[in-house]
């Protein structure tokens, strides 16, 4: 069979990277990199749950269906909330990138977000044996972000990742492979959408989509201090007083007062996960020389870098391509499975 699969050009097996993030899901391929970014979202059929669209398609139904269809975002604050619609989208997704796959997947590696509790371990590994995966690791959202940042996670200098995602803030000091101090928050990408949202509906009576919000957070959200220029956007929407569609000019000014009180939890936790260094003040020290590394989506920004170095004093990295970080080290660990075996969790049922 080997034989006939290399005359036809077809992989036998792949060894497959998988980061399900609350907004986009991301895989990769051992030596082939990164082969899947789309959003974590399903369409169904209300009645019978029949999928429909997953990914750009389902999200471009999104807050536009009819009764007969409904959208499903499965990953709640980092954390799978809805196992039946991961596996939908996990495995619509599978048949994109393995055509010409005889096998399946032979290794599959996992981030798994900070604070995971031990059942949300094991329901992990139940999802990585319905999609067929023969041998199955799991590995911290932080330390696979610390790697795809060209950052040895195993020396024993300490770094500080702070990985800002749509659905959480994990804050963590990785040292020796493992990490020595980290939070969670739910301080994230979608909270600040939220907040837009909520805005613009209690004082301009007006109702944007989580898209809008989206755009406007991306476009208008600066974080520093000062701004020469204020800069304005135009947003449609639908006004809640006149029963219709218009425009309105939001301020840069007006969403960074927005988003300020959401920002400082991330710096509050920031200080805390170097204050509870005290009695390794070494580690202390290495954060010190070199500072944090910004990852996740959150790292887009435009001034997050500034504020946190302005309001901690330490210098700040936003890695390159933030959004996909953590997918780029699963990818890193494949390809040196045996080197980042020690940091990685594995399952007990699996030799």
């Amino acid at each position: 069979m080997t034989l006939f699969a290399n005359v036809l050009n077809i992989e036998t097996t792949i060894d497959l990277g998988l980061d399900i993030g609350t907004a986009n899901t991301l895989m990769c391929i051992k030596d082939k990199g990164m082969v899947v970014n789309e959003p974590t979202i399903v369409a169904v059929e209300s009645d019978s749950g029949k999928l429909i669209a997953i990914g750009h398609e389902a999200l471009n139904m999104h807050q536009k269906m009819h009764p007969g269809i409904q959208t499903i975002q499965p990953v709640t604050q980092g954390i799978i909330a809805d196992y039946d619609a991961v596996l939908k989208l996990i495995r619509e997704l599978l048949h994109t990138i393995r055509p010409r796959t005889l096998f399946g997947i032979h290794r599959l590696a996992i981030s798994i977000p900070l604070g995971i509790t031990e059942v949300g371990k094991r329901a992990v590994f139940d999802m990585a044996e319905h999609l067929g995966a023969k041998e199955t690791c799991l590995i911290s959202e932080p330390i696979a972000a610390a790697i795809g940042a060209g950052i040895n996670p195993v020396e024993s200098v300490a770094k500080m990742i702070v990985n800002l995602g749509a659905g959480s803030a994990q804050i963590a000091v990785v040292s020796l492979g493992g990490i020595v101090s980290g939070e969670s928050l739910a301080v994230s990408g979608n909270q600040i959408n939220n907040a837009i949202i909520r805005y613009l509906r209690e004082n301009n009576n007006l109702a944007i989509s989580d898209y809008a919000a989206e755009q406007i957070k991306l476009k208008l959200a600066t974080c520093s201090g000062k701004i020469d220029n204020d800069c304005r956007l135009t947003v449609k929407g639908f006004n809640l007083l006149s029963g219709f569609p218009e425009t309105q000019e939001i301020s840069s000014v007006t969403i960074r007062e927005i988003i300020t009180t959401l920002l400082q939890e991330i710096v509050t936790a920031i200080k805390k996960s170097i204050e509870v260094l005290a009695d390794k003040p070494d580690i202390a020290v290495d954060i010190l020389e070199r500072g944090m590394y910004l990852t996740g989506g959150g790292a887009l920004l435009t001034g997050i870098d500034k504020k946190i170095q302005a309001d901690t004093g330490l210098a700040v990295t936003i890695c390159d391509e933030p959004e996909t970080t953590v997918s780029r080290g699963l990818c890193t660990i494949l390809e040196n499975f045996e080197t980042y075996r020690p940091i990685m969790i594995t399952s007990k049922k699996q030799k």
